[in-house]
Parts: C-alpha cells; sequence; structure tokens
C-alpha cells in the first residue's frame, strides 16, 4: 500500500500525529505505522486507543518523563560493552518512567475498563534493583559518587588533601613574593597551578615555566614544591579513572542481567506512547472511532478530508458495498469529487492502521487486503507518457492483483482520449474489475457511464452539488443522482453570447437533452425532498425534547407524590399507634372500675375517661376536594340513618354499644359503663332501632327539648363566653333533671376558673359546688350539685 499511502497523502496526517508523542519510542513507533495485516489487529489497536480515549479525557495522559530510547544501549551491554556513566543513569531513569506509568495506569483500573492498556503496563519487568544499584553510584550530574567503591573514596579524599596543600604553598607565595608578581592571582596553565611571575624576576622563582604572555612580560611558573605534589595529583587521577573504568564495568554487567526484559518494556512503551498520542490527537481533532467490518461495506457518516479546515470543510456521508459495489461519481471540475476519492481511501488507511477517523459520528469501514488508487495526472515528459497513457499503466496492474477484498479507487477514467473510446474503454474495465468483486469508486465525466450506473445493479450514481447562480462548487455529495455537467449554464453565467449559446444546444442531440432535463428534475426533487426532511428531523428533535421533559416532569411528581405518601402513611401510623396505645389504657382502666363496680363509678371519672380517650384519636385530613378518596369506608350515616338506641360497634376500640343520643353527625354511645361522644363515621351499624323506639329515646320526658350531657368544657373561652354558654347549660340541666354536673374550665391563669365559681356561688340553679377530686380533674374542674 505504499503508492496508495504516498497518494493520499498518509505520511501529512502521521505528521500530524507525531507531535503528539511523549518520548523517542513513541516517535518512532508513529513514523514507522502502516495499516496492519490482519482485521484482528487493527480491531485490537482500535480498542486500545478507545481506552487511552477514555483515560486522557478523565485523567489526562500518563507522564513519560525519563522514558528515552535506550535499547541500542541495553544491547551493547549483551554483548559485553561497557557504558558511559551518562548512559547508565538514562537507563535509571527509563526503569522509572516505565514504573511511573504503571502506577498511573493501575491507580485508575477501578474507575474505568482498561483491558489492553491494563495487560500492556502489568506486562512492563520492574527493574527495581538495577534502577537503585545505579542511582547508588552515579550522581543525577552523571558523575560517579565517592562512596561507588572504598577504593574510590581514598584516592579522591587523597587528590583533594594534596590540591589542598598545593593552595596553600601558592597562597604563602603571594602573600610573601607579591613584588616578583605581574598580580596576585594563580593561574591554570593546562592541570598545572602556575604563579604570573614578572620576566625580569623569573629567576628568582624555582620551577617550571609553562607559558609566557603575548607582550613577554609575563611568565607563567609552577613553583617547584608544587610540582612534585601536581605528580602526585596526576598519578592519583590516573587510578581514579581506571577504579571508575571498573565501577562502569560492573554496574553494565548488572544492567545485561535485565536487559532483554528491559528491552521488551521499551516495545511496550513504544506501543503505549503510540495509543496515547492516536488518542490524544483524536481528543483534540474530534474523532471518530471507526468500526471495521469484514463484509465489505463502507459507511461514512459526516466525513471531512483529513488535510482540510474542519471548520470550511464541508462534511459528506459516503455509502458503498452495501447494495452496490461501485460508486460512479460525476459532476463539474473542482467540484470535490477527487476529495471525495481521497478521503474514503485516506478514511481505510487510517481505521486499518488503528487510528480514529474525521467523521462526525460513528462510521463503519471495510477491511481491505489492498488499496488500489490512481489519482491526479501523473504524464511525464521524460518517460514519453501522456495522461491517458500514464493512468493505463496504473490500471494494467488492477486486473492481476485485485480480488474480492480490494479498494479501486481511479480518477477520471477513460480521460486524456477520444471521449467515445475512452469512455468504452471505461465502460469495460469496470465491467472486468466487477467480475473480481472488488469494491470500486470512480469519478468521470462521461455521460454514457452515468447511463450505464443506470443499468447496472451493481453500480450506482453519485454527484457534488455546483450552484449555477454563484458558480461556486458546494461539495455536497449526493448518492442516487448522477451530476450535471453545467457546462452551458457556466458559459452563459460569465457573458458567452446567447447566439453563441443557441447553436451550442442545437449540436446537442435530442437524447442529451433529455437526459439533462431528467437530472435537472431528479435535482430538484432531492432538493424538496432534502428540506423536508431537515424540517421532519427538526420537528422530531422538537419532539423529543418535549417527551423528554414531560417524563421528567411525571417522574418528578410520582417521586413527589411516593415522598408525600410515605410520610402521611408514617404520621398517620404513629397516630394511630398513638391511638391505640391511649385506648388501651383507657379500657384497662374501665376494666378496673367494672371490678370495683360495687363501690360506685362517679360521673366524672367516665367524662374525664371519655374526653382523655376522644383526644387520643387522630383527627381525620381534611380533603381539598371535599370527598373521600378511593378505597375509603364510608360512615355508617352514609349507609343508613342511625337513630338514639341502635346497637354498633366502635370500630377504633372494637367495643359494642348503645347510642343514647344523636345530634347531626355526632353520636353518644354508652359502652357499659362509659359514655363516649363519636362521629356516624367512626362506628359499624350492628342492628337500627325502630322509630318508634327512636322517638321513645330522643324525648325521655314530655316538653324537654333535648337530650343535656353531664358535664361542659368551656376551657380556651373568654370569662363572658364561658358564662353566658354555662348560664344557658344550668336552665338546659334543670329541665332535664340533672342533679349532677361538672363544668371543666381548666387551670390556666385562673381567670376563668375563678369566675365560674363567682357565678356558680350564687346561681339561683346551684345547690352546692366544689373543685374536682384527684379522679376528676383536680382544680380544673369543679363538680355542681343542681337544686331538685
Amino acid at each position: 500500500m505504499d503508492r496508495a499511502e504516498r497518494i493520499l497523502e498518509f505520511e501529512r496526517v502521521k505528521s500530524d500525529m507525531l507531535s503528539f508523542v511523549a518520548c523517542s519510542l513513541g516517535r518512532a513507533r508513529m513514523t514507522a505505522l502502516h495499516p496492519y495485516t490482519s482485521l484482528e489487529e487493527a480491531t485490537r489497536e482500535l480498542e486500545a486507543v478507545d481506552e487511552a480515549l477514555q483515560f486522557t479525557v478523565r485523567f489526562g495522559a500518563p507522564a513519560f518523563g525519563g522514558i528515552t530510547d535506550v535499547r541500542p544501549w541495553l544491547r551493547k551491554t549483551i554483548i559485553g560493552g561497557v557504558l558511559s556513566a551518562d548512559q547508565l543513569l538514562a537507563i535509571a531513569n527509563f526503569i522509572a518512567g516505565g514504573r511511573s506509568i504503571r502506577q498511573a495506569v493501575e491507580g485508575r483500573e477501578q474507575d474505568i475498563d482498561l483491558v489492553h492498556v491494563k495487560a500492556a503496563v502489568t506486562s512492563l519487568f520492574d527493574a527495581r534493583q538495577t534502577e537503585q544499584e545505579i542511582r547508588r553510584q552515579v550522581l543525577d550530574d552523571a558523575t560517579i559518587a565517592d562512596s561507588a567503591s572504598p577504593a574510590l573514596h581514598r584516592l579522591r579524599q587523597e587528590r583533594r588533601q594534596l590540591e589542598q596543600r598545593m593552595r596553600q604553598v601558592l597562597d604563602d607565595w603571594l602573600r610573601r613574593h607579591q613584588r616578583l608578581l605581574q598580580e596576585p592571582v594563580i593561574a591554570m596553565r593546562g592541570d598545572s597551578f602556575c604563579l604570573p611571575v614578572r620576566v625580569e624576576f623569573k629567576n628568582q622563582v624555582p620551577g617550571i615555566v609553562h607559558d609566557v604572555s603575548a607582550s613577554g612580560a609575563t611568565v607563567f611558573i609552577e613553583p617547584q614544591p608544587v610540582v612534585e605534589a601536581n605528580q602526585r595529583v596526576r598519578s592519583i587521577l590516573a587510578e581514579e579513572e581506571r577504579e571508575i573504568e571498573r565501577i562502569l564495568q560492573a554496574l553494565s554487567a548488572v544492567v545485561a542481567s535485565t536487559a532483554e526484559p528491559l528491552l521488551t518494556n521499551a516495545e511496550e512503551l513504544a506501543t503505549i506512547d503510540t495509543w496515547f498520542a492516536k488518542a490524544g490527537h483524536a481528543n483534540a481533532r474530534k474523532w471518530t472511532r471507526p468500526t471495521l467490518r469484514s463484509d465489505g461495506v463502507w459507511r461514512l457518516t459526516e466525513a471531512r478530508h483529513p488535510l482540510l479546515d474542519p471548520n470550511t470543510a464541508v462534511p459528506i456521508t459516503i455509502t458503498l458495498g452495501e447494495s452496490f459495489r461501485m460508486l460512479l461519481i460525476t459532476g463539474p471540475n473542482t467540484g470535490g469529487k477527487t476529495v471525495t476519492l481521497k478521503t474514503l481511501g485516506l478514511m481505510t488507511l487510517l481505521a486499518m492502521s488503528g487510528c480514529f477517523i474525521s467523521t462526525a459520528r460513528p462510521s463503519d469501514v471495510a477491511w481491505c487486503d489492498e488499496v488500489y488508487v490512481d489519482i491526479g495526472d501523473e504524464q511525464s515528459i521524460e518517460q514519453s507518457l501522456s495522461t491517458f497513457s500514464s493512468h493505463m499503466k496504473n490500471v494494467v496492474p488492477l486486473f492481476s492483483k485485485v480480488t474480492a477484498h480490494s479498494l479501486v479507487l481511479l480518477d477520471e477514467l477513460g480521460a486524456g482520449t477520444d471521449p467515445t473510446e475512452g469512455a468504452a474503454l471505461a465502460i469495460a474495465i469496470l465491467e472486468e474489475l466487477k467480475e473480481r468483486g472488488c469494491r470500486i469508486a470512480v469519478t468521470t465525466h462521461y455521460p454514457e457511464l452515468k447511463a450505464y450506473a443506470f443499468t447496472e445493479p451493481n453500480a450506482v450514481n453519485a454527484s457534488v452539488e455546483f450552484n449555477v447562480e454563484t458558480l461556486q462548487p458546494t461539495y455536497r455529495l449526493s448518492i442516487g443522482i448522477p451530476g450535471r455537467s453545467n457546462a452551458l449554464a457556466i458559459a452563459e453565467r460569465l457573458g458567452i453570447p446567447r447566439v453563441v449559446l443557441s447553436r451550442a444546444r442545437a449540436q446537442l442531440s435530442s437524447e442529451d437533452v433529455r437526459v439533462e432535463d431528467v437530472i435537472a428534475q431528479m435535482d430538484r426533487a432531492r432538493r424538496a425532498t432534502d428540506e423536508a426532511l431537515a424540517q421532519a428531523l427538526s420537528e422530531r428533535r422538537e419532539t423529543a425534547r418535549l417527551k423528554t421533559e414531560w417524563e421528567e416532569r411525571v417522574a418528578k411528581l410520582d417521586a413527589d407524590t411516593d415522598r408525600v405518601r410515605n410520610e402521611a402513611a408514617q404520621r398517620a401510623r404513629r397516630e394511630v399507634e398513638k391511638a391505640y396505645s391511649e385506648a388501651e389504657r383507657i379500657i384497662k382502666e374501665l376494666r378496673a372500675m367494672r371490678e370495683r363496680a360495687e363501690a360506685g363509678v362517679k360521673d366524672h371519672e367516665l367524662v374525664a375517661l371519655r374526653k382523655q380517650l376522644e383526644e387520643a384519636m387522630p383527627q381525620a385530613p381534611t380533603s381539598r376536594r371535599g370527598r373521600t378518596g378511593h378505597g375509603e369506608k364510608s360512615g355508617a350515616k352514609d349507609a343508613h340513618p342511625i337513630h338514639p338506641g341502635a346497637s354498633v360497634r366502635v370500630l377504633r376500640l372494637g367495643q359494642k354499644g348503645e347510642v343514647l343520643e344523636v345530634d347531626g353527625d355526632s353520636l353518644v354511645v354508652q359502652m357499659g359503663a362509659l359514655k363516649m361522644k363519636v362521629t356516624a363515621s367512626d362506628v359499624e351499624l350492628l342492628q337500627n332501632a325502630p322509630k318508634a323506639q327512636a322517638a321513645a329515646a330522643t324525648v325521655k320526658r314530655p316538653g324537654l327539648a333535648k337530650e343535656v350531657r353531664i358535664e361542659i368544657d368551656i376551657r380556651g373561652e373568654t370569662v363572658d363566653e364561658g358564662l353566658m354558654r354555662l348560664d344557658k347549660y344550668l336552665d338546659d340541666a334543670v329541665v332535664n333533671g340533672l342533679g349532677r354536673v361538672a363544668v371543666i374550665h381548666g387551670k390556666g391563669t385562673g381567670a376563668l376558673r375563678d369566675a365560674v365559681r363567682h357565678e356558680l356561688a350564687h346561681h339561683p340553679h346551684v345547690s352546692s359546688w366544689a373543685p374536682g377530686g384527684p379522679g376528676e380533674g383536680g382544680d380544673g374542674v369543679t363538680v355542681v350539685s343542681l337544686r331538685k
């Protein structure tokens, strides 16, 4: 595929990806990138790049610091070579960098599914001991540490002492013989420490002359005491170099013991760097992962040529290999026909190389064993080849090489010769390639090929649009419709006289005119269809948005309803449990009263218990709609009117009783020694009283207006309101023959209690009064005896 890669400019896309590699290993691997030789390898590569992209988007690309191409040095140690200090330090950094990559990936494996990337980093050999041994003996500035060996430490210590002694000698000379010196400094000449002595005093300074100034006024002399010490320093340096060489040789042997796994690490790290480079490039360019198919089908959705400006390039949608195997693209020059061919070919090469492609949406690419390309005018004067000849030279090898899994891209097939012969030859070539079963995309201007696509089931016409009004191509590809030449329309817009255009139209055959008219009608119909489709898609998106909004509102309403229902149920459960608990307590007290019934039960005791029971009952919530909800039981009164004397069961207590009084929706029920006021909805009617009995029960004495309770509750009322109700109540109690009643006024501030008792002390119906006893409510109740 080398020729296809060159013509389709695959190298330029790789150059763009090279800017995303992190180390020299990845750069070398990316430079050598080519399509894989099997579908399985390319698919695995795409999966790995996808994992790297997900990792990059969520956590950023891992750092490849310290990772360089150390493979030449590793191979050198295998054959017994000795590495320098900086090479050994590079290997230590390489080992540390690989470990850093592994830790970065393994620290995120719980957050993201990394099958291929994890397998690659897990296989990295951690030569930590080798790294530690190198760093123990080689410093960060690539020098050998004094502690590398005892001998090296001893030699360097002795050398430093000698150098210090030499400096002391020279400093003493500077102080004592300053008049002999040109200036009081120590000068280095080679490896020797020298003094700048004036030439007239050179005989007064014993030593070796190493240099003379350009003017001849200064000679640089190494004093004799320093000469002997410096010779010893040179001897020590030689021994030091031999010791360093021995240390480097030992370290190189340590590296050699792990060289093979480290070479494998280098290959793995090159692969990992390539994955993240491809992922970083795809993320930056907004490319998508293609799906490689083995059935020879391409579906490129909104594809743009990678080398065009993505902000101005018009996306195209290309399909090939599903219902047709040949795509014949027609249209005016500069309309985008060749770009369409190159886009199809380049997308195929990228996908087969394990790279993402420049499409706006996920697309399908067929796996090919080879991509054959004949694009552009390759005529050569030196080779005496015309345009036609150069095209034919590229087409000839196809007949012996193409297979059913090949992709063939031919630009201007049959061009460069007589149009009639060229069209006939082009059709014959397509027929021969069709029999080989390969997939073909062809650009042409020949109307005969347009007609061929109409009659051949395996072929389909396609066209690139051209705006005749603006004389500009739109670069949109339309599959299923042949392109118009638009030559006469363009000539007219450019100012060619009408008489010339009329003569030109007269030269056209009637068949050509009808074909152009049909194509024009098809083009108008397609435009109308595209507009309708765009409107339908817009309305569909709006409908989907409204549906999503409605579903979210319904879901929120359901959630709120469930929450309110659960809260209400919990509150009701607590109220009922509280009511049952209180009822149980009261029932126990009633039973205890019944057991001591021989001692007699006072009325105020029953009144207090009944009041407590009524307060314990949970209040029914008021419906906003003024009616009971579905599934609720209506009270007994809703079904049949309850009359005094009826037999009922109080639902909350589960006790049977007899109805004594009926006042609207309120009932007074006698349950043994207990009288209780309930609502009609709180009882279950067991047996109603006959109407005659009900009438008798309602009027116990002739002329009585109504039944009167044996107690009145005026708590919470003002003094005036309470006294007014008390006075009326006492009249009714006397009329109904009650001898003893209770006035419940509460304790509070005592104002209502004092006013009531003051009123009772002067009331004509009151015989006597007394505060309630311990079981009667205490000082919050006044028990009144009425006159007979």
